[in-house]
C-alpha cells in the first residue's frame, strides 16, 4: 500500500508527459497484484478472525456497502467528480469495510474492499470519464488498508485477551484498527489532493485540518462499537447493525450539508468579490465621468469667454464701423445701392452678434456665476420664451448655496428638459419651478405637449436601437440621468402619450447655508 501511495505522490509531483505507457501499465499490474495477493492471503490465512456472524450477514453487508458506494459516487459526480467540493466529502465505505471485517471476517471483508471501488467506478469507465488506473489503485488501497486493519485487530485483540475481558480487548483492538484506517485514509487523501510541488508535510497538515478529516473521524468512531454486536444473538445483532448504520448516514448527511454550505459560501464570496470589483470600477467610472464633466464645463467657460471677449467685441466694432460708414459724408456720395448694402451688412453683424451672445449663454451663462442658480434658471425661462415657447418660472423657499458643480448640473438638466420640450413635444406652454429647503433642492420642468413612452424610449436609448426621430430625445434623457447620478441626485420622468411630460430632480444637500432671496413667481 505504501509503495502504491509513493507512486501516486510521484505522479502528482512529476509532469504528465514524463510517464510512459509502460509505467502506467506497471501501475495497473502492481495494483492488481496487491489486491489479488491480499485477497488470496485472507483465504489461506484468515488473520485469526473468526467472528460469529448471522447467516445472512455477508448479503446484508454487501447490499449496504454497494448501496452506500453508489450513493457516494452519485453525490461526488453531482459535485463535479475531482473538484475540491467533491474531494471534501469523507469516505463512509471504510467504516463499512471495518464492519465487514469485524462482523464477518477477512475472507469476506477483503474481497468486498477490492471489488467495491471498481463497481463504483465502472459507469465512469464505460463513459470514458474515469481512468482504469485510478479505479484499480483505489481498489488496491482499500484492500491494503483493510488488510492491515484486520491484522491490527487480530493481533491486539489476541494480545489483550489474556489481560482483559473479551469485550474490552475487542473494543480496544477495534479502536486501534479504526485509528489506523483514519491515518491511512488521511495519507491517501493528502497524496491525491496535494498541489504540484507542495511539500508533503504542508499538504498533510492542510488535509488533517480540513472538515473532511473531521467527518472521517466521526464516521470511523463507530468502529470501536462494532465488536459489541458480536456478543448479541442473531436477531439483536442485526438490530444493532441498523442502529450503528443510523449515525453513519447522519454523519455523512452532515458532511454533505457542510460541503454544500461551503460551496455556496465560496460562490457567495466570489460574487461579493466580483460585486466589489464592479462597484470599484463603477466608482472609478463615476469619478472619471465627473472629471470629464468638469473639464467640459471648463472648456465651455473658456469658449464662452473667448466668444464674448474676441468674437463679440469684433462684431460690435464691425457694427459700429458700418453705422459710421452709413452716416459719413463722402465724395462722391454713396449710391442707394451702397447704402442698402451697408445696412444689410450692419443687420447681419447685429444678428451674428445676437447669435454669439446666445451661444455664450448656452455654453456658460454668466448669470449662474454672478447671481446664482435661481437667477440663472429665471434667465433660462426668459430665453426659452424669447425663442417662441412660453415658459413660466417660479421659485419657492429660501435660497441655499451649494457646490458650483451641483448648480451647473441642475442648470444643464433644466436646459436639456426645456430643449426636449421645444424640439419634440409640440408643447404650447412650459413651466420651470425650483424649490429650496435646508435638506434638498427640487427642480421641476413640465410641459403640455404630446408626451411619450419614457420606459420604452430609455430602454431603446440604452440598447442603441432608437428610432431616428427620437434618437436625440433618448440621448438627452440618458444624459440627464447620468448627470443626476454624478451629484447623487434622483431624477424621475412622468410622461404618457397626449398627457405631457414632467421631469423632477431631487438634489440632497449635505450642508447648506441660506442666502438672500424670496418667493416670486414670474410669468414670461
Amino acid at each position: 500500500m505504501f509503495k502504491s501511495l509513493a507512486v501516486t505522490w510521484r505522479l502528482r509531483q512529476a509532469p504528465a508527459h514524463g510517464w510512459s505507457v509502460r509505467r502506467v501499465a506497471g501501475q495497473i499490474v502492481l495494483s492488481l497484484l496487491v489486491s489479488a495477493a491480499l485477497v488470496t492471503w485472507s483465504f489461506v490465512r484468515p488473520l485469526g478472525l473468526r467472528p460469529q456472524a448471522p447467516p445472512g450477514a455477508p448479503i446484508v453487508l454487501t447490499a449496504i456497502t454497494l448501496g452506500m458506494a453508489l450513493l457516494v459516487g452519485g453525490y461526488r459526480a453531482r459535485l463535479g467528480g475531482r473538484t475540491p467540493a467533491a474531494q471534501a466529502l469523507p469516505d463512509p465505505l471504510y467504516t463499512l469495510y471495518l464492519a465487514a471485517l469485524m462482523l464477518t471476517g477477512a475472507r469476506f471483508a477483503l474481497p468486498l474492499a477490492a471489488i467495491t471501488p471498481i463497481i463504483v467506478a465502472l459507469p465512469g469507465i464505460l463513459r470514458l470519464r474515469t481512468s482504469v488506473t485510478i479505479a484499480l489503485f483505489q481498489s488496491a488501497t482499500a484492500t491494503a488498508i483493510t488488510f492491515i486493519a484486520g491484522v491490527l485487530y487480530a493481533l491486539v485483540g489476541g494480545a489483550l485477551s489474556a489481560h482483559l475481558t473479551n469485550a474490552r480487548g475487542s473494543v480496544t483492538a477495534a479502536f486501534l484498527a479504526s485509528l489506523w484506517v483514519f491515518v491511512a485514509v488521511t495519507l491517501v487523501r493528502t497524496a491525491n489532493n496535494a498541489a504540484p510541488g507542495e511539500p508533503f508535510g504542508r499538504a498533510l497538515a492542510r488535509t488533517f485540518m480540513s472538515p473532511a478529516s473531521r467527518f472521517q473521524a466521526l464516521l470511523l468512531s463507530i468502529g470501536p462499537l462494532l465488536p459489541l454486536a458480536e456478543l448479541l444473538d442473531d436477531v439483536e445483532a442485526e438490530f444493532a447493525w441498523i442502529v450503528f448504520l443510523i449515525p453513519l448516514g447522519v454523519v455523512y448527511y452532515l458532511a454533505l450539508v457542510s460541503v454544500r454550505l461551503e460551496q455556496r459560501t465560496d460562490e457567495l464570496q466570489t460574487t461579493i468579490g466580483q460585486l466589489r470589483e464592479s462597484r470599484q470600477r463603477e466608482a472609478e467610472l463615476t469619478g472619471y465621468a465627473a472629471l470629464v464633466t468638469r473639464a467640459q464645463e471648463d472648456e465651455r467657460r473658456r469658449l464662452a469667454r473667448e466668444l464674448h471677449d474676441d468674437t463679440a467685441q469684433a462684431l460690435i466694432a464691425l457694427s459700429r464701423g458700418l453705422d459710421a460708414l452709413s452716416t459719413r459724408q463722402v465724395e462722391p456720395p454713396l449710391s442707394n445701392r451702397d447704402f442698402r448694402f451697408i445696412h444689410e451688412l450692419d443687420d447681419l453683424a447685429k444678428r451674428t452678434l445676437e447669435s454669439v451672445r446666445r451661444a455664450c449663454q448656452d455654453l456658460r451663462p454668466s448669470v449662474l456665476d454672478d447671481l446664482g442658480l435661481a437667477a440663472a434658471l429665471e434667465s433660462l425661462a426668459e430665453a426659452v420664451s424669447r425663442q417662441g415657447l412660453p415658459c413660466t418660472f417660479s421659485e419657492q423657499g429660501e435660497r441655499v448655496s451649494c457646490a458650483p458643480e451641483v448648480e451647473v448640473t441642475i442648470y444643464r438638466i433644466a436646459q436639456e428638459a426645456l430643449a426636449n420640450a421645444r424640439r419634440h413635444s409640440g408643447a404650447r406652454h412650459t413651466w420651470l419651478d425650483v424649490s429650496f429647503s435646508p435638506f434638498e433642492i427640487r427642480l421641476g420642468v413640465r410641459d403640455d405637449g404630446g408626451g411619450f413612452d419614457y420606459d420604452g424610449l430609455l430602454r431603446a436609448g440604452e440598447s442603441g436601437a432608437r428610432p431616428d426621430g427620437e434618437s436625440s430625445l433618448g440621448l438627452g434623457l440618458l444624459g440627464m440621468r447620468e448627470r443626476a447620478a454624478l451629484i447623487g441626485a434622483s431624477l424621475s420622468v412622468e410622461s404618457a402619450p397626449s398627457a405631457g411630460t414632467r421631469v423632477t430632480l431631487h438634489v440632497p444637500l449635505r450642508a447648506s447655508a441660506p442666502s438672500a432671496g424670496a418667493e416670486h413667481p414670474v410669468g414670461v
